[in-house]
Formats: C-alpha cells, structure tokens, sequence
C-alpha cells in the first residue's frame, strides 16, 4: 500500500535541566491517501513537536519521516523549504493570515510561491468550495473568526498538497463554528484524496476523523 505520511521510530528528547526528557520514544504512524487522522494527548505531551518534525520545520533525534517517497530525514533545510512549499499544506492554531492581503490575494500568493507544475486549483473555486466567495476581496480585519480560519484552509490545499498538518484549528473557535471548520477539512481531504494529521484537544469533532491515536509520555498509541 502506498502511504502518503510514514513515520518510524522516530525519536524526539530536550534536555530539562540536568535530565533528558524523551518527548517522542521510536513513534511511529502511516497515513493513506484520503485518511484524516487525529492526535490527541494531554497539553506538553508533544503533539505540536510531532507536528512540527513531520512538517519539516524540526529535525529529530533519530527515526524516518516519508512524505510520499520523500525522504525527508535525508533532506537539509535548503531542501526541507522547497519540500513545505510543494507538499505540505499547514493550517494553525490562530489563522496567521497576511493582514494587508485580501482573502483572494493570500491563495494567490501561495500558488506563486509553490512551484510545482502539475495542477493548479483556481482560487474562485476554492472560495467557493469553502463559503468564502464574498471574502475574496475582504481583509482578515473585516472577516469573522470562522472567515479567517476557512480562509487558511483555504490556503493550506491551494498548493495542492500531498499531506495537510493542522495544529488546534477549533483553538479560537466556538463549539459550532469549530465543527464547521473540522467538517471542511474532511471535506477538502476526501475531495482531493489528501492526507492530513489534525493535532486537537476538542472532543467534539473527533467523529468527523477517519482514525484517532492519542500521544502521552512519549508514546504514540491507536485507539
């Protein structure tokens, strides 16, 4: 089977005063095409430093981390840029959009940075496809919160990713407006056959994921 996202024994430690403390201990995790995966843990568990090693914006002690055939602990931090703008899609905690660039004008900005050839996926239609038509010509400061959030999905999938990392994006949300983002993550996934691992800690949307593993001391487990 091919996977879009492998990781193996990989291993994560920060040094805490006189003590090593292992953060990730020989995790490991495979991810299909069309799989949304949730991890969950308690806070300072690691979650958004597993997050962070996957999306090649943190290197680990030790362990392989695959993108596709992407051999991404092979890879150094020249290569570890190029591989972000071409296959990874992040959405975060809080949206960090570009204030001084409309919602259409941020899509825009990342298919310019993103230099794969293959497809291009027209910013009309990925407003649309998230309710955001009306905010194609809006600045972050005249959207709601859920806007903003929609909007940096949008960005995420706008370089036609082969793996989404989304870390908390219900943080800043209500209850209702926290599902409608989770809802359209699923959706983009299952729509485009993208893989994506969501970091949360809100309960309340975890049946919209496809498989759940909950990350504490260190270990990684499916439940």
């Amino acid at each position: 089977m091919e996977y879009a996202l492998q990781l193996q024994d990989v291993v994560k430690c920060y040094q805490d005063g006189d003590f090593q403390k292992m953060v990730l201990n020989n995790v490991s995790l495979q991810v299909k095409k069309g799989e949304f995966v949730a991890i969950v843990g308690p806070s300072g568990s690691g979650k958004s430093t597993m997050l962070s090693i996957t999306g090649a914006l943190l290197s680990a002690e030790g362990g392989k981390i695959m993108i596709g055939d992407t051999k991404v602990h092979e890879m150094n931090q020249k290569e570890w840029t190029k591989l972000r703008n071409d296959k990874i899609g992040f959405i975060f905690q809080n949206h960090q959009l570009i204030p001084y660039l409309t919602a259409g004008e941020q899509l825009k900005l990342i298919q310019k940075i993103s230099r794969k050839k293959d497809v291009k996926l027209s910013v009309d239609e990925m407003l649309e496809d998230l309710g955001l038509a009306h905010c194609k010509n809006k600045y972050p400061e005249h959207m709601s919160g859920g806007e903003k959030q929609r909007t940096a999905i949008a960005r995420a999938f706008m370089n036609n990713p082969d793996l989404i990392l989304a870390d908390e994006p219900t943080a800043s949300l209500d209850g209702e407006r926290g599902r409608q983002v989770v809802t359209m993550i699923r959706q983009e996934v299952k729509k485009r056959n993208k893989a994506a691992v969501m970091v949360t800690h809100d309960e309340r949307v975890l049946d919209l994921v496809d498989t759940i593993y909950r990350l504490e001391n260190g270990v990684l487990t499916k439940l």
